[in-house]
């Protein structure tokens, strides 16, 4: 009796049949790189499991300090911040000293479940605790399934997602799912109005 697919394996069959019936592939829909920074998993580690592949089993304590540095990394990359500027902003929202926010940060240290939360409320992390705690496959899994409901919405799909898919740059909506519809609307709108006067100036 044949094992039955695992969550990841079902989520990425409902993905490709959705890209069958629009023309696309997952390489025109799938950012390694944003899924990793999303997911705080190694880009290595996002592939492996987009073609299939298992993964070596990790201590919980090892993944979670991996997974609060790979957000921290992130968090300096996107913000522009200096890592003393952001090792005090912890340190103030745990209530911890900035000696001890580095050792967390630099993923020397294993947070105790409160210091976990206000962590995960800092990096705006949506799963809360259970972001640092669940198994690569199943943190992939949560990821790929917000792609698959934007492509579930059909006509109710959001203007970025309607927008990229016209312009085949898919990972654009996914980078913008936060944002409301109205700014989605308008951010659409504009970078229509982009692309039109580019292909004006070509035609001239």
């Amino acid at each position: 009796m044949s094992a039955s697919p695992t969550p990841l394996r079902e989520t990425l069959a409902r993905l490709d049949a959705h890209l069958a019936e629009k023309g696309l592939d997952r390489g025109e829909v799938l950012d390694v790189a944003e899924l990793s920074r999303r997911t705080a998993l190694a880009e290595g580690e996002v592939r492996a499991l987009l073609d299939g592949a298992g993964v070596l089993d990790d201590r919980v304590d090892d993944r979670i300090r991996g997974r609060v540095r790979a957000l921290y990394d992130a968090y300096l990359d996107e913000s522009g911040k200096r890592p003393a500027d952001v090792c005090r902003d912890v340190a103030a929202r745990l209530g911890i000293s900035d000696r001890w926010a580095r050792s967390l940060l630099n993923g020397d240290k294993m947070p105790n479940v409160p210091d976990l939360t206000r962590l995960a409320e800092f990096f705006r992390i949506e799963e809360g605790t259970k972001f640092f705690t669940d198994p690569a496959p199943v943190v992939l899994n949560g990821a790929l399934q917000r792609v698959v409901g934007e492509l579930d919405g059909g006509a109710e799909d959001g203007p970025l997602l309607r927008f990229t898919l016209k312009h085949g740059v898919v990972t654009l909506a996914l980078r913008g799912r936060r944002l409301t519809p109205r700014k989605q609307e308008a951010l659409a709108l504009m970078l229509e109005g982009l692309l039109g006067s580019e292909s004006e100036e070509v035609d001239r």
